[in-house]
């Protein structure tokens, strides 16, 4: 049986591919600070032999957080430790970097961050896949994304005039390609829905099923990007990708209209 560590299972992200793994028979190990292990305590696991990967998720998530030190913590420090335990014992590393790492997306301090694990585990983690997501959505979002305040509010109002341009990938398609990623001999790859659409045209989707009210503000919000690009340099896994109106129909556990 294989046996795979994910740490932030008990995050978005995390939960969906640990259920995922679990159906396919992989014996799943779950690191996460709600269940009281930290990620950077994973190289005395990985010292007892018996792991075949590790799926690193655990991060700060938000291009808004200006909590620096956190993210230097979780983002810098953390990850640091588990490539160099997993450089160490010879394990293969999947870990989850973001759009927000390619250098003409970059606005903030996340966004360095994430370039900086992709550098860093270049070098000093041979054995190691990057995988830059972009805007996992999916049931049950995470509190603070678009997602989440679409379904949760009575009105929401769309910076920019809502017109930012996004490429929103479905969660099953994120896990699909993460566990695509324990396989690859690429330092680097995209899972990235190629159907790009404004945040207006995604609040759209949602309105057809609970009805938000959206207002659109000219105004935008600082470190926000208007194009979040996609580097086509770089390998973008080959999935059959969930289209925004069919995703949005899922959320909602509906047949898409």
């Amino acid at each position: 049986m294989m046996r795979i560590v994910v740490t932030g299972s008990e995050g978005f992200i995390g939960k969906a591919l640990c259920r995922i793994l679990g159906s396919r028979g992989v014996e799943v190990v779950g690191i996460d600070r709600v269940l009281g292990a930290e990620a950077s305590g994973v190289p005395c696991l990985l010292a007892g032999g018996g792991v075949d990967a590790v799926i690193h998720l655990a991060a700060q998530t938000s291009v808004f957080n200006a909590d620096h030190e956190k993210i230097l913590h979780d983002n810098v420090d953390s990850f640091v430790a588990v490539a160099d335990g997993c450089a160490r014992f010879g394990v293969k590393l999947v870990y989850a970097s973001s759009s927000a790492a390619n250098p003409c997306n970059t606005t903030s301090m996340y966004g360095v961050s994430k370039y900086f694990d992709e550098v860093y585990a270049s070098i000093y983690c041979r054995k190691a896949t990057g995988v830059r997501l972009h805007n996992v959505y999916g049931p049950e979002p995470r509190k603070g994304t678009l997602l989440y305040t679409l379904m949760n509010s009575e009105k929401v109002s769309l910076y920019n005039g809502g017109m930012n341009t996004r490429c929103f990938t479905y969660i099953d398609d994120v896990v699909e390609g993460l566990i695509y990623a324990i396989g690859s001999g690429k330092k680097l790859i995209n899972i990235v829905n190629p159907e790009s659409c404004t945040i207006m045209q995604f609040a759209e989707e949602v309105r057809k099923y609970n009805g938000i009210d959206i207002q659109c503000v000219p105004e935008r919000r600082e470190f926000d990007n208007p194009v979040q690009s996609v580097d086509e340099g770089i390998f973008s896994v080959p999935l059959d990708y969930t289209s925004i109106s069919k995703g949005i129909a899922k959320v909602f556990g509906c047949e898409e209209r």
